[in-house]
């Protein structure tokens, strides 16, 4: 089945959120040394107590203010650069491949290519490489695209999600 969409700003925005996520081993060694952070806060030594509450306090404003300030930013900046991404775009599930076409081109994404993939509630990213990846709304699936059956390939010939 053949859907379309086209990704808004703030679609491109949220998407990059997702591709911001830390993976599930850096989230977790934040998660260690906020811990840390807040064992020796509480049970330290009085010089050493200060300096860990700032790291605290300054490691998780430094997190939100990238989340939620500077990531939004850039992304909105580079949204409105980047001209084929507001484009109208096309997606079918094959067999062998999943194929995006739009005005300026087309991809055949063919599983073993595929380097990884994310999802949310809201989208799929594809990655071609670390950096380099599609962005595919769950939306589609009011269309008709199976996006179950799409998350069932990825599992079976990508692997788990990153």
């Amino acid at each position: 089945m053949t859907a379309t969409f086209r990704l808004s700003e703030d679609d491109y925005v949220d998407a990059m959120r997702l591709y911001g996520r830390l993976p599930r081993l850096a989230r977790w060694m934040v998660i260690a040394i906020a811990v840390g952070l807040l064992l020796t806060a509480i049970f330290g030594s009085r010089q050493i107590q200060s300096g860990a509450l700032g790291g605290l306090v300054g490691g998780t404003g430094v997190l939100l203010a990238l989340r939620y300030v500077a990531l939004p930013m850039s992304a909105r900046r580079h949204y409105r650069k980047y001209k084929a991404i507001q484009d109208e775009f096309s997606v079918e599930l094959q067999d062998d491949v999943l194929r995006l076409w739009a005005p300026h081109g087309e991809s055949r994404i063919i599983w073993t290519n595929l380097l990884k993939w994310r999802q949310d509630d809201r989208f799929v990213l594809l990655y071609l490489m670390p950096r380099l990846f599609h962005v595919l709304p769950k939306s589609v699936a009011s269309q008709g695209f199976d996006v179950a059956a799409l998350v069932e390939r990825l599992n079976c010939h990508v692997g788990p999600e990153a």
